[in-house]
C-alpha cells in the first residue's frame, strides 16, 4: 500500500490558524497521542485576522488541534481510522460563522510505524547505532525528516493517523483514503511518502 501525507495547507504557504477553545477547559494542553476525555467538551475557533473566506477542507491551528470539513469526515468515517470527531464552531475574526460545519479530529494513539532503515533524517547513524544497542529512549523524536517511509507491517490497515516517534505535523494517509477524497472532489493536496 502506498502512503502520503496530507497537507494541511491548500497551496505551499496558504496557511489557515485561528485560536482555539475548549469548554469546559481541558486539563493541561491540547495534544495528539494523547487520551483526552472529550466527552461534554464542546470546541471553537476564532480564525486569524488575515482569513475572509475559509476554503479549506482541512486545517491545523497552533495548539495542534486538526480540524475537517463535515464533507472530508463523511469521507474519512467510511474508512479505518483510530480518529475521535468533534462537532466545532468556527468562526471568523469578526464573530462571524464561516457557514460550513467542521470537525476537530483526534487521536489518542500514535501509529509507531516510521520506518528508521528506509527513511532519510538528521542524525540517522547515530540513531541507528543507539537502536541497535538497545540504548533507545523511546520518548526521543527523529528531527530533520528529508524522506519518510512507513512499515507497512506496523500501520496495520489505518488508512489516516498521526505517526509518532518523529516530528511530522501532517497525518499520514493510505492511498485508499486519497481515492475517495479525490472521488469526492475535495480540494486536498497530498504529498507522496518513500
Amino acid at each position: 500500500m502506498k502512503y502520503y501525507s496530507m497537507c494541511h495547507e491548500l497551496s505551499e504557504g496558504d496557511y489557515t490558524n485561528g485560536e482555539v477553545f475548549f469548554s469546559p477547559p481541558l486539563q493541561g494542553y491540547y495534544g495528539l497521542g494523547k487520551e483526552i476525555d472529550l466527552n461534554g467538551v464542546s470546541v471553537s475557533v476564532r480564525l486569524d485576522k488575515k482569513i475572509r473566506l475559509l476554503k479549506a477542507e482541512v486545517f491545523l491551528t497552533g495548539c495542534g488541534a486538526f480540524f475537517v470539513s463535515e464533507k472530508l469526515k463523511e469521507t474519512i468515517k467510511e474508512l479505518n481510522t483510530n480518529l475521535v470527531f468533534l462537532a466545532a464552531d468556527i468562526e471568523y475574526y469578526s464573530g462571524k460563522d464561516v457557514g460550513k460545519r467542521y470537525y476537530l479530529i483526534h487521536c489518542e494513539e500514535f501509529c509507531w510505524c516510521f520506518d528508521y532503515d528506509a527513511s532519510e533524517y538528521s542524525g540517522k547513524p547515530l540513531v541507528q547505532k543507539r537502536r541497535k544497542a538497545g540504548e533507545f529512549n523511546n520518548d526521543y523524536k527523529v528531527r530533520g525528516v528529508k524522506k519518510i517511509s512507513i512499515d507497512r507491517s506496523k500501520a496495520g490497515l489505518l488508512d489516516l493517523f498521526f505517526i509518532g516517534g518523529v516530528i511530522w505535523i501532517d497525518p499520514i494517509v493510505s492511498e485508499r483514503l486519497v481515492e475517495a477524497v479525490e472521488a469526492a472532489r475535495l480540494p486536498i493536496r497530498f504529498l507522496p511518502l518513500g
